[in-house]
Order: structure tokens, then sequence, then C-alpha cells
């Protein structure tokens, strides 16, 4: 097989069917593929839906539905697709990774592809993102440090100024170019990649996965990159609602980054991190209320944030 594609689903099944449908339009040009489509537990009718599709749409042998026994988590979604394929006698030399609310435009897949042919040294490669108004969206990285915390949480231009190596997102490349980390929406990894560097960690429930797995990538020697002329549509959002800010932000957020940081710094860089991001929002705050601004962002934010730092700095010590 020359490439398998994943696309997870979670209670979005109306739009997982018609990403996987333009998904196999695009894939046909670097055939042979599979998709390997996973449900994540979802607990409703999405199985049903989807096996509905497969016979209405014709998928046949181009469709893989995986029902996982629990929803685990974005990367223990996709370790199910990576598990199943590579125990084929002719695994895929490519896995590409796709965000159930997102669409391939057209040849970019195959662009992913040409640029990891022709450049061997490169581990995984990631796209241009735009939203549907075409409007770019971040999807270049730089690995996030106590420095970016501290920065991302004050939000106050002078200090983005003076700290700008260390701000995570970057600005949109224009040109093909080496990252820390891609985003997960668009993700084209080589097999040896998963070889080299182990499969995903399934210990990050959402978010963090890629940035965890694109470390890993770089601690085994494999560099990742972003590729400027493979363009991405994406919704954003459709299944975790982490668009919507009037919400509070997930405990997984918190245990995810927590996690991060614990996992490629140590215990005590990690706390040190939670006392930079702390102390950032606190200046945040106290520079809004100066300025007599309504509140914005999510709520309870700070308290939310104090209390997961609490809860994974004793359970690190207990454990």
């Amino acid at each position: 097989m020359r490439i398998a594609g994943i696309v997870i689903n979670y209670r979005t099944p109306d739009l997982t069917i018609q990403v996987v449908n333009a998904l196999r339009e695009e894939m046909r040009t670097v055939a042979p593929f599979c998709i390997y489509l996973v449900d994540s537990a979802s607990g409703d009718d999405s199985v049903l839906l989807l096996k509905q599709a497969a016979q209405r749409d014709g998928w046949q042998d181009e469709v893989a539905l995986i029902e996982a026994p629990r929803n685990g988590g974005y990367g223990y979604g996709i370790n199910q697709a990576v598990r199943r394929a590579l125990a084929l006698t002719n695994p895929p030399f490519y896995f590409y990774i796709l965000n159930s609310d997102a669409f391939a435009d057209r040849g970019s897949l195959a662009r992913l592809v040409a640029f990891l042919d022709s450049h061997p040294e490169w581990g995984l490669a990631g796209s241009h993102i735009h939203g549907t108004d075409g409007t770019s969206q971040v999807a270049a990285f730089r690995f996030p440090s106590l420095l970016s915390e501290f920065e991302s949480s004050a939000g106050v231009g002078l200090l983005t100024k003076l700290l700008r190596k260390y701000v995570v997102s970057l600005p949109v490349p224009q040109t093909d170019c080496e990252v820390d980390w891609i985003s997960g929406t668009s993700m084209l990894i080589r097999r040896s990649t998963f070889e080299q560097a182990g499969l995903f960690d399934e210990g990050f429930f959402l978010y963090f996965e890629e940035v965890d797995f694109c470390r890993s990538a770089r601690k085994a020697g494999l560099r990742s990159c972003f590729v400027a002329d493979a363009p991405i549509t994406h919704l954003g959002g459709a299944s975790t609602g982490m668009m919507d800010t009037t919400r509070r932000m997930p405990a997984y957020w918190f245990d995810s980054r927590y996690r991060y940081f614990r996992k490629h710094h140590g215990v005590a860089y990690a706390t040190g991190c939670d006392l930079a991001r702390a102390l950032g929002m606190v200046i945040w705050y106290v520079k809004e209320r100066a300025l007599g601004r309504p509140k914005t962002g999510r709520p309870h934010l700070l308290r939310d944030f104090l209390s997961a730092s609490w809860t994974n700095f004793r359970k690190t010590k207990a454990g």
C-alpha cells in the first residue's frame, strides 16, 4: 500500500462522511491507498450512519471502519489505525492524518507526498491551513517553553515584542521550511517515522499530542516541515467545541499541557511553566481591569488553571 489515510470520528458522522468522500478523491492521485475511519466510541448513531454511507457511496475496499472499544482520545484513535496498517504484509509507506472537519484542497495531498518523496531527510510534513473564507490559520509552531507560557498568557504587546523568539505561533510561512511542530489537522508521516519515534502517546487525551509527537520525532533525528503549497480547508472545532470561548476550558487541556512539559522537561520545569502562565494571566487580568474593558475570554480560567496545576503537581509527587 502506498498511503493510509486516518480520520477520527466522534459524534460528527455527517461531516465525517463528507470528509471521507472528499479524501477518497484526493488519495486516488497517490494510489494505492486505504482510509482508516476510526469511530471513537461515539455512543450515538455514528457507526450506523457511517456503515450506511459505506454502502451508499461505494466505499468498499477503499475505507476500513474501525470501531474503537473506548474513547481514548485523538492519539489513541490514530494508533488504532496505525497498528492495523503496520500489521499488514505490505504496510503503507505514508500515513496521512486529517481532521474530521478538514478538507484537502485539490492536489494538496499529492504535493505533500511529492515533497516527502523528494526530501528523505524530513520525517513528516504539514499543510498551510485556511478557513472557509480563505483566511490563513496558524499551522507552524515553535515548541512551547517557560517564556512562551508567560508571553502568551500576559497578552502585552511590549512583552510579545521582547520575547518574539519564544512566541509559539509562527507567521504563516510563504515557502517550505522546517518548524518545531505542525498542526495535526493535516499531517503526512512516513512509516519509518513511527518505527523510529514510536506511535502517538495515548496519555494525551486531546491537544498537545501532535506537539509531543513532533518532539519525539525530533529526538529521533527526524525533522518536521511546513509545506506552503499544500492548502487545507479547516472548519475548526466541530467535534471538540473548543472554538466556543464562552465555555470553560476543558480539564483535559490543562492535563495535556502539564503532561507535555513534565514528559520533556521534568517536574521542576513544568511547575515553573505553571507559575509563568499564572503570572501572565494575573498581568492580563490587571491590565484589562485598568483599561476598563468588559470581561472577555473563558469563564473562571485562572481558577480552573490553578486548580488543575495543583492537582497535577500533587499527582506527580504522589506517583
